[in-house]
Parts: C-alpha cells; sequence; structure tokens
C-alpha cells in the first residue's frame, strides 16, 4: 500500500513538474516572440510633369569640294534657324555647334579604301534646351520637314527631365513610410502581435520611369523619353513587435 502511495506521489510529481517546464517553455517562446522585429518594405508614387527638355538636331551637306559644302552649309543653317524659330524657341533657348568635317574616301570595286577623297561631309548641330517642353517634342517630329527644303536632316529623341525633384521627395517618403507601417501591421496582426517601435529605416533609390511601365533597378531609373512620369519612392523599415 505504501509502495502504491509512493509511485503515485512520484507520479505527480513528474506531471507537475512537465506542467511547470512546458508553462516555463511556452512563456520563453512567447517573450521570444514579443522581442522579434519585423521588416517590410514601403511605396509611393506620384505622377509629374517634366518642367525641361532638351533636343539635337543637325544638318548633314556632302560635296566632292570643301568649298561647295560649306556654301551649301551656309544656305541651309538660316532655314534651319528660321525651322527652330517657327517652333515657338527664342533665340536664347537655342545654339548651334561647330561644324564638323569629315572626309569620304573613294572604294575600288572590290570596296577596298583608296587614298582619294571622294566627298566631303559637314555637320552642323542645333540644341535647343527650354522649358516649352511640350513644343521641344512637337519640334522633334517636324523636323524632317526640312527634307522637302533640300536639306538632310538628323535628329536625336528629346530628353525631357524634372528639375524640382526634391519638391518631391520628402511627401513621398512620408507617405512610403506609411505605407510600410501600415502593411506591418497586416503582417504583424495575422499572428496575433502588434506593432512596436520603428527600430531602422533606409531610404532605397527613386525610380523615375513612363507612366505604369513598370520598371526598376537596383541603382535607379531615370527615363527621360517622356514628359510625363512616374516618380517612386521605396524605404525598408524595421519594427519591434509586441
Amino acid at each position: 500500500m505504501q509502495s502504491k502511495a509512493a509511485m503515485f506521489l512520484l507520479g505527480a510529481s513528474l506531471a507537475l513538474g512537465f506542467a511547470l517546464s512546458s508553462y516555463m517553455l511556452s512563456s520563453a517562446i512567447i517573450k521570444f516572440k514579443k522581442d522579434e522585429m519585423i521588416r517590410v518594405k514601403g511605396s509611393a508614387s506620384q505622377m509629374v510633369k517634366s518642367d525641361f527638355g532638351i533636343w539635337e538636331g543637325s544638318i548633314v551637306v556632302r560635296s566632292p569640294e570643301l568649298a561647295t559644302a560649306h556654301d551649301a552649309l551656309a544656305a541651309a543653317k538660316p532655314k534651319l534657324e528660321a525651322f527652330v524659330k517657327a517652333a515657338g524657341f527664342e533665340q536664347s533657348e537655342f545654339n548651334f555647334d561647330r561644324i564638323i568635317i569629315r572626309e569620304e574616301y573613294a572604294r575600288d570595286a572590290k570596296g577596298n579604301l583608296l587614298n582619294r577623297i571622294e566627298n566631303y561631309v559637314l555637320t552642323q548641330g542645333v540644341n535647343v534646351s527650354s522649358a516649352k517642353v511640350e513644343q521641344i517634342e512637337k519640334l522633334s517630329r517636324s523636323f524632317t520637314e526640312l527634307i522637302k527644303d533640300g536639306i538632310y536632316v538628323n535628329a536625336q529623341s528629346p530628353a525631357f527631365i524634372v528639375t524640382k525633384l526634391d519638391q518631391y521627395k520628402m511627401d513621398l517618403l512620408a507617405k512610403a513610410t506609411k505605407n510600410g507601417y501600415e502593411r506591418a501591421q497586416v503582417l504583424a496582426g495575422s499572428s496575433g502581435g502588434n506593432v512596436g517601435q520603428l527600430v531602422s529605416a533606409s531610404q532605397g533609390v527613386f525610380q523615375i520611369t513612363r507612366p505604369a511601365s513598370g520598371e526598376l533597378s537596383d541603382e535607379g531609373e531615370y527615363d527621360k523619353s517622356t514628359i510625363e512620369k512616374e516618380v517612386k519612392a521605396v524605404v525598408t523599415l524595421e519594427f519591434s513587435i509586441k
């Protein structure tokens, strides 16, 4: 009888010990979870309009005689200048590059170069820089109309930039931080936790892309092909969980 009582007491003691151990382990796990942190990314975007544009076009003439080529270029330059002014630009908004001279050498029947100049090629470019972004885009599209006047032209694609980008950055960073906090609340709430203090924050690169393009880069995108752009800010946040 005493033996059975002793066995009962031993079993009860072991059960109590296991219960206490389980409680302590459970408490440790809860404490550990409370000390955990959650890392999230927050983002915000905004549509902006470029406030400055740059465009470059050039006229090209070709002649076996250098003097003839120079005269042809001199005759074409006023037409180019008039065309740019007619597009809505003042003299202060464009300038001409220096003349570039290139020699084209003749080739034999097999395509080998000969030591004889066949043509002189003269090129002179015009650079337009202005806040009139719509006019720059229109000029870049209509520039080839000079071909009707017998002028051979080349044109670069215009570049549109946002010079006042800094005025958008602070607002976007605030919105991105708020977005990150809201994401952290959703993730923490799904596991029964609450978002605590902000432990660390880091700013990612700004992405300036074509509207709805989705283009991203670790170094940051800056698309200059469109007047309208989308600016996106990304932040990485760490919050404590309580």
